[in-house]
């Protein structure tokens, strides 16, 4: 039986790439010394290609605390996750399938009020499924949303953000749909030959689907997006320091047609605490881009999803970003850096993205790698063009994107399962 991720053939054919067995470590590994609480299950998944792959520990920032994990493959993951295509008894073939008449719907523009009205509509539709909750407040008084599926008592815990970039909320979009695919098919979809229900109680999902609600609402509405006085002034000053320092050369609508910061004037992913400041452009002040705040953690919507992150052992983290159709993994002195290695082959395999090694601090990636806890994490850049992204996009993104959530969930919970658990 073939593995059917969606009607497109290119999809098809990657997936049939991706299938590859790989030959797992027969001993379970723990390593309480240096990752507390992990137990890997042998050597790493993926296919290894591309120069951010060649790279020597010592230009990477030097060996990772996970190489243990990879000692049979000299460091390097070199194999891909078998998938299989069993559909168990009394489940559909959900892979192929789409949700019928969805709430979530391919939006020209996807607002924060959408979010919050797609949210009530899964409530009321998918009644129990999943849990909405509130892990903070923007500037401009807009709330965070986490949206949980699966067991909070699993071992396994993956994450899910989107939109942390304002004029990237075709993510959130995206997130949301694969949210709803999810919870459509709970009780009669499978994957990998197990219902999903059963996944939905060994593995946790947790959504971040817009990170930056105020970016997102001043990128579509302009100043006029904002309820604040005092942060519309703000903007304002940003767009006439951006110009006066030669940071845009735009009309007031397109700068902030293009804008990414918070309504503070800050860039969300260069204000964590992790290489805060390093190797990047400091517009010294708030920017459409280029600000990173004035320390570590200065912006709420950093705080939340720092507290988020610092709240539970999280085994992967997947940050949506647009755009260049590209899979970020690395970063000097990853924690994790086989773990990621592994974790972005099989979505590159999986996306037909590429795969990409940037520099620059103060990213939640890069928290997540670098922190006391850390965990794998990918950022996944979606779309080609220049942001925002038009909507007509969104078709292709969802066909490259539909299973990731799944792929993640699977890579994680083979990645770290004690053995005896299964």
């Amino acid at each position: 039986m073939k593995f059917r991720l969606s009607a497109k053939k290119t999809v098809i054919a990657l997936l049939a790439l991706a299938m590859g067995t790989a030959p797992m470590a027969k001993a379970y590994i723990t390593a309480l010394a240096v990752s507390p609480g992990y137990v890997n299950s042998g050597p790493g998944v993926g296919l290894g290609m591309g120069t951010a792959d060649n790279q020597s520990t010592e230009e990477a920032g030097g060996a990772s605390l996970d190489a243990y994990a990879y000692q049979s493959t000299g460091g390097t993951a070199q194999g891909a996750m078998t998938i299989s295509t069993d559909i168990p008894s009394g489940c559909v073939d959900s892979c192929s399938m789409e949700v019928s008449d969805p709430v979530v719907a391919d939006e020209p523009m996807y607002t924060y009020d959408i979010l919050v009205e797609d949210i009530t509509s899964l409530q009321r539709r998918y009644p129990g499924r999943f849990t909405a909750r509130v892990i903070g407040s923007s500037a401009d008084g807009r709330s965070i949303y986490e949206l949980v599926l699966g067991d909070e008592k699993a071992a396994t815990h993956v994450l899910i953000d989107a939109s942390i970039h304002g004029r990237e909320y075709i993510t959130s979009n995206l997130c949301m749909k694969q949210l709803e695919y999810l919870l459509c098919y709970y009780d009669k979809g499978c994957f990998d030959g197990k219902p999903l229900r059963q996944w939905f109680s060994e593995v946790c999902l947790h959504f971040i689907p817009m990170v930056d609600p105020d970016g997102v609402s001043i990128s579509q509405f302009g100043l006029d997006g904002l309820k604040s006085e005092e942060l519309k002034e703000t903007v304002r000053n940003a767009y006439a320091a951006d110009a006066a320092a030669g940071y845009t050369g735009l009309d007031l609508p397109t700068y902030l047609q293009r804008w990414k910061a918070n309504a503070s004037g800050v860039n969300l992913n260069q204000n964590f605490n992790a290489m805060f400041g390093v190797d990047i452009v400091n517009a010294g002040g708030p920017s459409f881009s280029y600000y990173p705040g004035p320390y570590a953690g200065s912006e709420p919507e950093t705080r939340a999803l720092t507290a988020l992150y610092d709240s539970r052992i999280w085994r992967a983290v997947v940050n949506y970003h647009a755009q260049g159709q590209a899979i970020y993994w690395d970063i000097q002195n990853n924690k994790m850096r086989e773990h990621s290695r592994d974790l972005s082959n099989n979505l590159m395999m999986l996306t037909g993205y590429r795969k990409a090694v940037a520099g620059g601090g103060g990213g939640f990636k890069e928290y997540v790698q670098l922190c006391g806890r850390p965990a794998a994490s990918v950022t996944i850049e979606v779309g080609l063009g220049t942001c925002p992204l038009p909507s007509d996009q969104l078709p292709a993104i969802w066909a490259q994107n539909k299973f990731v959530p799944l792929y993640t969930m699977k890579w994680a919970y083979d990645k770290f399962v004690v053995k005896g658990d299964r």
